[in-house]
């Protein structure tokens, strides 16, 4: 789960900040605190400072309405902050993730002894998010509600807190084909689903991350058959019917590049080993360079004794995808192919371990 501020193009970028430190202070306020924004000491312009109404200890809380990572810098100047003002505590919240820099700082910080470590709180996206939910300031992601309207687990994407000037919402992202295509946008207060065309026009046009995906897949959904997303043709890597054949070159007929061969053989043993996280490469080079003819060769030396139960190639034309589907569709084929040609060797495998075939 991610948490954004999104607003109109024409927003400054204090009313962005003022959008999260109107949260913040709701948030804090539940806590039990008296809250100032935008308190000035000393020319140096703090976010919230905030008082707790029992004991009378003072927060000053930094809020950053980021997107990119933070850096180390933004922590150790709050830091800074706090112990040059003698508050109690420091905190940071933010929208944004911690850089590399910045999450070691986190970690070797936390690790302190407990009292001098509760100097300074750190609220990640995360953090922030869960913050809310525990104070019932937002309601935890509608997942019933969106599975009931979308049923196809395979179209769920994740999903992101909007904080905006029409009100806080969740969105989820709608996958097509694996791809982000459209959004589903439902009321933080409420969980209820927003239907409302208007209010999502405006949510569509702040700067927020999904501004570009369709918010009116919902309607779409309903109207198509889910099953229809499977229907797509895919189109295997076809290879010629003899040397001359102008299509990519039978695997017989493939000379050279056996370095280029090894090397994916070896990543591929990688993976199927765990040795690496890696799970994509590119095969890059001009039309007619012989990159459909490398893949048919890969996909035959896959299907080798000594390979045939370790890998399993599918090559796929991408020049018939018409839509995002046609990844998803690609998918299926290839699970689909792959079960089968498992069940028809393990039935010659039974039948030869039977005695009825001979090898």
């Amino acid at each position: 789960m991610e948490i954004e501020v999104a607003v109109p193009q024409e927003y400054t970028t204090k009313q962005r900040g003022d959008l999260l430190e109107g949260l913040v202070a709701d948030f804090m306020k539940t806590q039990g605190y008296e809250v100032e924004q935008e308190v000035r000491i000393t020319a140096s312009e703090l976010d919230l400072l905030c008082k707790n109404k029992i004991n009378k200890k003072i927060i000053y809380v930094e809020c950053k309405a980021y997107r990119e990572t933070l850096s180390a810098n933004i922590l150790t100047q709050l830091l800074g902050t706090v112990v040059s003002n003698n508050y109690q505590e420091g905190w940071l919240i933010s929208t944004g993730p911690l850089g590399k820099d910045a999450k070691g700082f986190k970690s070797n910080w936390e690790e302190k002894p407990t009292a001098e470590a509760q100097r300074l709180s750190i609220y990640t996206p995360e953090r922030v998010i869960e913050a809310l939910i525990n104070s019932k300031l937002v309601k935890t992601p509608p997942q019933e509600k969106a599975v009931e309207l979308l049923k196809n687990e395979d179209l769920w994407g994740n999903w992101t807190l909007l904080v905006t000037p029409y009100g806080r919402f969740w969105a989820i992202t709608c996958l097509s084909g694996g791809v982000p295509e459209g959004v589903l946008i439902f009321s933080a207060a409420t969980g209820n689903l927003i239907e409302d065309q208007k209010l999502l026009r405006n949510i569509s046009k702040t700067d927020a991350s999904i501004r570009n995906l369709d918010f009116e897949f919902i309607s779409r959904i309903r109207q198509l058959p889910l099953d229809n997303l499977e229907s797509t043709s895919v189109v295997e890597v076809q290879y010629g019917n003899s040397w001359s054949d102008y299509r990519p070159a039978r695997p017989q007929d493939f000379v050279g590049r056996t370095e280029a061969q090894d090397t994916i053989i070896h990543f591929l043993e990688e993976v199927r080993s765990r040795n690496t996280d890696t799970r994509v490469f590119a095969i890059t080079g001009d039309s007619g360079m012989g990159k459909s003819s490398l893949i048919n060769k890969l996909r035959e030396r896959t299907q080798n004794q000594r390979n045939k139960n370790k890998f399993f190639v599918y090559a796929v034309d991408v020049r018939a995808a018409t839509s995002a589907t046609y990844i998803f569709s690609a998918l299926l084929s290839c699970f689909r192919k792959r079960a089968f040609l498992k069940s028809i060797y393990s039935q010659f495998q039974h039948a030869a371990n039977a005695g009825n075939v001979r090898h």
